[in-house]
């Protein structure tokens, strides 16, 4: 069984995200708006993810929340941008409904996780986006680039350990994390154990018939 995990962190996610998004993509729109916004999607997307990592503590429900969710936001974006009428400007109030409730809420079931997914597009999504000292939170603050090799070397320098107040948790909520991420090694190192059995001689050792087969595939 093969799985794509996103990687972890809001740096690493960025990085992943953006490693997708082209020069043409950046440029889509003439509007001083898009880069902005689709930088405001990329770290919703990242941090509505890593949410994920900290169980119940981060959503009552594990939501599988993917790259498909992402584009359709982006793509959204990009066509709100297209049909603005310039003297009404952007209708933020469309925009948080679409993310917060069809695009990523589409997959959210429960009250409390549905609140707290439109508190963040409330407030990430908004004209005080484009002010100069916005920030997501302290030390993430949304980038002026022009390029797509802008934002990579900004996103290579963002801290490369999150603390959970980042994604709206107390600090507390890491020590919990790192209690279940050592259980669940430790669990997996139990599991791949060799299961050898007393008598032998009936046939090959587990392992042995494993290791046949991992040499036969490579």
């Amino acid at each position: 069984k093969f799985t794509n995990e996103p990687p972890q962190g809001i740096r690493a996610s960025l990085k992943r995200t953006y490693g997708d998004i082209s020069q043409d993509t950046l440029d889509y729109s003439n509007h001083t708006a898009w880069p902005t916004m689709l930088y405001a999607a990329a770290f919703l997307h990242t941090v509505v993810q890593e949410r994920r990592k900290f169980g119940p503590l981060g959503w009552n429900i594990p939501y599988e929340f993917n790259r498909a969710d992402f584009n359709a936001s982006t793509q959204f974006i990009m066509n709100h941008l297209d049909d603005l009428d310039p003297k009404r400007g952007i209708s933020w109030q469309t925009v948080c409904f679409m993310l917060g409730e069809v695009q990523y809420g589409g997959r959210v079931t429960d009250d409390f996780d549905k609140r707290l997914l439109n508190t963040f597009t409330t407030v990430w999504f908004s004209e005080n986006i484009f002010n100069p000292g916005f920030k997501f939170y302290e030390g993430y603050p949304v980038p002026e680039c022009r390029n797509i090799e802008e934002y990579n070397d900004f996103i290579n320098n963002m801290p490369l350990q999150d603390i959970p107040e980042v994604f709206g948790l107390h600090s507390n909520a890491d020590i919990s994390y790192q209690i279940n991420t050592a259980k669940g090694i430790l669990d997996q190192i139990l599991n791949v154990q060799p299961k050898e059995g007393g008598n032998v001689a009936k046939g090959e050792l587990r392992e042995a018939v494993v290791g046949k087969i991992a040499e036969d595939m490579l």
